[in-house]
């Protein structure tokens, strides 16, 4: 009987695991009090713990103050240091008062070194007081959907009122990632930074990431440490493997380093990305019917991709809904179709696709007046006008 059995067990195994029906490994027994762990291009939730509940976020919080001065457009300009920041408790790039430096190189020591003084150094810049950076800060964080966040200053130091959340951290340095400059600083391990001292005598300053992750895992690629006594040890890290982005939120996490790490590997295995198309793709090209323009293209409205799980990646399928004609007036970002995710046959997601151009309706009023507008812009190039 034993003989009959094995191979018809072995065998049963064996169709489960074709037909992805064997379950993905358990989600780690990790330590932290909140925690998320996310995809990148899609934001979808793979792993959460209290994800959204509100926490103090210590020094994960200069990911917004990073991306808020990145986004300035002033990264050349050259920052002199008040007293105010010189003097900040905590972390610190040991910025002298009225020392002179380029808000890039600020940016840098705030990342890697988690300079508190290079935090206010770069609010009073930009706003003229860190009370009125908080404020740009603020509509930053709701503009970007991070709603259970408010931040009281731009280095994360324990302050009445001064809260987010793993899902908001994540959020934010999702957004922050997609910019090159933060994502090279964030991944750097060490550098150097010309530094000007009091005597305006020039030498290099070196600085080491507080991202110890960086050293413990090949993918790591960021993000961002933080420590205090109300948030514990917290990190919002990164990693990628392929083409697939991975984000990892700790909060109040004495085991952050082994916990980061392991969530991370964990998704890579057990999750896997279908990237179909781009926000902004041309799926095709749709001809216009009584249509001043002949044809209008069919863009993707929003990134065009699934995370699913790894033994459900091959049962992916993807249809393309689109009419064979459209009829004027078509507006642009009007829906004219759909691309429709499939898992073992069964609609799972779906992506708007919109109009890339507005099209008007041929009609005599409208074709006399594009005449008379081109005859016009004619007779003006010819310098009649």
């Amino acid at each position: 009987m034993r003989v009959i059995i094995k191979p018809l067990l072995l065998l049963w195994l064996l169709v489960l695991l074709l037909t992805g029906s064997i379950a993905q490994a358990a989600p780690p027994d990790i330590k932290a009090g909140a925690a998320v762990l996310i995809d990148a291009k899609t934001g979808q939730i793979l792993y959460e713990k209290n994800a959204h509940t509100r926490l103090a976020p210590a020094s994960t919080t200069k990911i917004l103050t990073a991306i808020i001065a990145i986004e300035s457009g002033r990264l050349d300009e050259e920052v002199k240091v008040s007293a105010r920041a010189a003097g900040t408790a905590g972390s610190s790039m040991h910025l002298q008062i009225g020392q002179k430096i380029l808000l890039r190189e600020l940016v840098t020591g705030l990342m890697m070194r988690s300079g508190n003084d290079a935090a206010v150094a770069i609010a009073e810049y930009l706003a003229g007081s860190v009370e009125d950076f908080v404020i740009m800060m603020n509509s930053k964080a709701q503009s970007l959907g991070a709603y259970n966040s408010h931040f009281r200053n731009p280095h994360g130091l324990t302050a009445a009122g001064h809260y987010s959340s793993a899902f908001d951290l994540a959020w934010l340095a999702r957004y922050a990632m997609l910019n090159p400059l933060f994502a090279d600083i964030v991944s750097t391990r060490e550098t150097s930074i010309d530094w000007f001292d009091q005597r305006g005598r020039e030498h290099d300053q070196n600085l080491k990431n507080t991202n110890k992750l960086l050293w413990m895992l090949e993918e790591a690629d960021g993000v961002k440490t933080g420590t205090t006594g109300e948030a514990g040890p917290c990190l919002v890290s990164s990693a990628t493997r392929d083409n697939q982005k991975l984000i990892a939120v700790v909060l109040h996490d004495h085991a952050r380093w082994y916990d980061s790490m392991i969530l991370l590997k964990w998704g890579f295995t057990n999750f896997k990305l279908f990237d179909y198309a781009a926000q902004g793709d041309v799926v095709n090209t749709i001809p216009v019917e009584q249509g001043l323009t002949s044809e209008i293209d069919a863009i993707v409205a929003d990134q065009a991709a699934l995370v699913v799980e790894s033994n459900n990646y091959a049962a992916v399928t993807v249809e393309v809904d689109l009419p064979e004609t459209i009829k004027a007036p078509v507006y642009q970002g009007q829906k004219i179709g759909e691309i429709v995710f499939f898992i073992n046959e069964k609609a799972v997601k779906t992506v708007d696709i919109v109009a890339a151009q507005e099209v008007e309706e041929r009609t005599p009023v409208r074709i006399f007046l594009n005449h008379l507008t081109n005859w016009f812009r004619q007779l003006s190039a010819w310098g009649l006008l």
